[in-house]
């Protein structure tokens, strides 16, 4: 059964992976944080990744409007609208802790859609269409079957051991 929103999803799949390599390119180069009006960082990166992000989603979809956390704003033709977050975590991009993303998001008359999550780091994207499930790259994720808390579990680890695993195994074993 084909699921709807396949060209969208294709297309920001690719685009987040795409904006992930360039921030991962700035970032080795080194990056800078400037403070926005609201506090909130922002750098280089995350200006060229949100044009690269609105510049590419408009080629496949020009009549589609664009809201960006950095300042994309194009209305749209028809009811359609990517909202785009090129680095979501720049206090940790900046500081090379390796839990940023890139997230872009379709709402279609005022309901999002769909949605994508980059996770650049780790190599891993996310994405989910409302009403078909969500999916860790190809694979749809869901999610737990305990029905009460007392038969859940929790675990945390700090952000310098998530660089030592891959997929939640101890690096070299995944």
């Amino acid at each position: 059964m084909a699921m709807p929103f396949e060209k969208e999803l294709a297309v920001a799949r690719r685009v987040a992976r795409e904006s992930g390599e360039l921030a991962m390119r700035l970032q080795a180069q080194g990056v800078e944080a400037e403070e926005k009006a609201d506090l909130s960082p922002v750098t280089i990166a995350d200006k060229e990744c949100e044009k690269l992000i609105s510049r590419l989603l408009l080629e496949a979809f020009p009549d589609d409007g664009l809201l960006g956390e950095e300042g994309a704003n194009r209305e749209s033709a028809n009811g359609r609208k990517w909202i785009i977050d090129p680095i979501d975590g720049t206090r940790d991009f900046v500081r090379g802790t390796p839990v940023w993303s890139v997230l872009i998001g379709l709402e279609v008359d005022g309901v999002v859609e769909t949605g994508v999550c980059h996770l650049a780091p780790r190599g891993e994207t996310f994405f989910a269409i409302r009403g078909h499930g969500a999916f860790r790259d190809d694979t749809q994720i869901g999610i737990s079957r305990v029905k009460s808390a007392s038969e859940a579990a929790a675990s945390a680890a700090p952000p310098s051991m998530a660089s030592a695993t891959t997929h939640g195994q101890p690096a070299g074993t995944a």
